[in-house]
C-alpha cells in the first residue's frame, strides 16, 4: 500500500507551490522529449476521430493547447488553480500566434476540478487524456470509473505516465537520474525540495505495464495497449469504452 500523501489539498498545495517553474523544469528534466510524448497522445485520438476531449490533470495546459491546434474542442480540469491560471495565458498566447490563428474551434476551457468527481454529465466525452498525472490521484479505482461515466460509447483514452525501464543497464541510469540528479535540479530551481523528491517516489509507487492495464479491465475498459516510449522511460496506456 502507498505511504504516499495523495491527497487532493496536498497534491494541489505542491502544483500550486511549483507552478511557476514548472514547465521550464519540465523541459529541463526531460531534455524535451516530452513534447514528443504528448504529439503520441494527439495521434492516438485522432486516429479515433475524437472531436471533444477531456483533459484531466492538465496541469499548465501544454496537451490541451496542441490538440487545440490540431483542431480538437479540449477541456481541461485540474485541482492546481495556478497550473490553470498559467494554462489560460499560455492558450492566449497560442490563439494570438500564427500557428493557431486559423482554428475555428473554441479555445480550451480550463477548469477547477477533480478527477475523482469529473463536473460532467454522463457520455459527454469522445475521449479522455491524462498526460503525468493519473499517479497522483487520490483514488484511482473511482477516477477511472469517473472517466468511465463520462466517455461516450465507444470512446477512447490515452494515458501516458512515467515508468520504470525494463532493461537492466538503462534501468540503472534511468534510477540513477530519476533518483539523485532530477530531485538536486528540481529542488534548485523550483525552490521546493519535496516536490521533486515526491516525484520519482510517486513514479515508482505507481502500477506499471500490465499491472495498470489489469486496473483498466477491471474499470470496464477494452482494447487495453500499452507501448513504452524512450526505452521505457515513459509508457502510453490506451483503452476503450464499449460500444
Amino acid at each position: 500500500m502507498s505511504t504516499l500523501n495523495k491527497e487532493r489539498e496536498n497534491i494541489s498545495a505542491m502544483f500550486n507551490n511549483i507552478a511557476e517553474n514548472y514547465d521550464r523544469l519540465n523541459r529541463i528534466l526531460s531534455f524535451g522529449i516530452d513534447r514528443k510524448w504528448r504529439k503520441r497522445v494527439i495521434k492516438h485520438i485522432k486516429s479515433k476521430d475524437a472531436k471533444y476531449v477531456l483533459d484531466l490533470a492538465c496541469g499548465t495546459g501544454d496537451l490541451s493547447i496542441e490538440m487545440y491546434k490540431e483542431g480538437i474542442s479540449v477541456v481541461g480540469v485540474d485541482i492546481a488553480q495556478k497550473m490553470l491560471d498559467i494554462a489560460n495565458i499560455k492558450c492566449n498566447s497560442a490563439i494570438i500566434s500564427n500557428k493557431a490563428t486559423a482554428i475555428t474551434n473554441d479555445k480550451p476551457k480550463f477548469i477547477l476540478g477533480s478527477a475523482e468527481e469529473i463536473p460532467f454529465t454522463p457520455l459527454t466525452f469522445d475521449a479522455v487524456t491524462i498526460a503525468f498525472g493519473i499517479r497522483n490521484f487520490q483514488d484511482r479505482n473511482i477516477a477511472l470509473k469517473e472517466i468511465h461515466r463520462v466517455l461516450k460509447r465507444g470512446g477512447c483514452i490515452s494515458i501516458l505516465e512515467f515508468a520504470v525501464p525494463r532493461n537492466i543497464i538503462w534501468k540503472r541510469l534511468y534510477l540513477f537520474y530519476f533518483n539523485t540528479i532530477l530531485p538536486l535540479i528540481g529542488s534548485v530551481i523550483s525552490k521546493d525540495k519535496e516536490a521533486y523528491k515526491y516525484l520519482p517516489e510517486s513514479v515508482k509507487d505507481f502500477p506499471q505495464y500490465d499491472y495498470f492495464i489489469d486496473e483498466l479491465n477491471r474499470a470496464g475498459f477494452v482494447n487495453l495497449r500499452y507501448r513504452t516510449l524512450t526505452g521505457g522511460v515513459a509508457v502510453l496506456y490506451t483503452a476503450q469504452k464499449k460500444i
